[in-house]
């Protein structure tokens, strides 16, 4: 269940109902803490979530560019979720797609501290107590966000960038499969980090979600792919044969995976060629 909180860009962004427990987790985490200290962190985590929705409509509005559209943007305890409704199998799209959120928080990184800069020079008083306190964490929390957005943890967006990258010469279905691994080499490295080192159970849930979800994106593809080898078999060549310079040889096809199209490889003698679905008559 989400709740509707507005509409920017002709797309629909959503709370799920999830999302409340983070606010109720502050709120329980500064019992006993200063009286500011409860204002400062929920204004602290509106902002962030604020950059966060900048964020996904950063992956949005890049993959408008592309021609692909997006059906919403739904904010989680973990983060938000921008939900295409394709992903390009373009390696140069998926990059600039992937790739555009996080430079959405670099670049807010880079504006506040270029304001702060400017404040710091003509009125050094006004970054005084909880104002410069709250700008310098809203600064390191997208300094935060763009690094750790970058880890090639799949289907995060720096996995994503990791297997366009792959793809290029790998094709996409290995370059997922070695996203994935790389992935579950990280979120077990989430885990390790959460529990030794941060005494957290947060990492560990981001790991198990990074290992599901970058799993279940690559059953979906290699789905996709034995129905595209099922169609294109279905729509090979016939087998046949031809008469050259007095023999009786045939021409042979092989299907390219990469592009999902047979590819003409020459004529050769019956004996050497596929009498399969490879071969079609000249």
């Amino acid at each position: 269940m989400s709740l509707k909180i507005g509409r920017f860009f002709g797309i629909n962004l959503y709370i799920h109902w999830t999302f409340w427990l983070l606010p109720l987790w502050v709120i329980f985490t500064s019992a006993g803490e200063p009286e500011v200290a409860l204002p400062l962190r929920l204004t602290l985590l509106a902002a962030m979530f604020g950059c966060v929705v900048l964020h996904e409509y950063g992956h949005a509005l890049t993959a408008r560019l592309f021609g692909i559209a997006t059906r919403d943007v739904t904010l989680y305890p973990i983060g938000g979720v921008a939900r295409l409704e394709r992903m390009s199998e373009k390696p140069w799209e998926e990059f600039s797609i992937a790739i555009a959120g996080p430079l959405v928080n670099l670049a807010i990184a880079a504006i506040l501290m270029m304001g702060i800069a400017a404040v710091a020079i003509l009125a050094p008083g006004l970054l005084s107590g909880l104002v410069g306190t709250f700008l310098s964490l809203l600064v390191f929390g997208n300094l935060i966000l763009f690094g750790l957005n970058l880890l090639p943890a799949f289907p995060m967006d720096g996995g994503r960038i990791f297997r366009a990258l792959l793809s290029i010469p790998m094709g996409r279905l290995p370059a997922t499969r070695a996203a994935v691994a790389v992935s579950i080499v990280m979120a077990v490295l989430f885990g390790i980090v959460g529990v030794l080192y941060l005494q957290s159970i947060s990492l560990v849930l981001i790991g198990l979600f990074v290992i599901w979800a970058g799993q279940q994106e690559l059953l979906a593809l290699e789905m996709r792919e034995r129905q595209k080898q099922d169609d294109a078999f279905e729509e090979a060549p016939e087998p046949g044969h031809g008469w050259h310079g007095g023999r009786r040889d045939v021409t042979v096809y092989v299907w390219d995976p990469r592009t999902h199209q047979w590819v003409y490889q020459g004529i050769v003698p019956p004996h050497e060629s596929d009498h399969g679905r490879h071969a079609h008559s000249v």
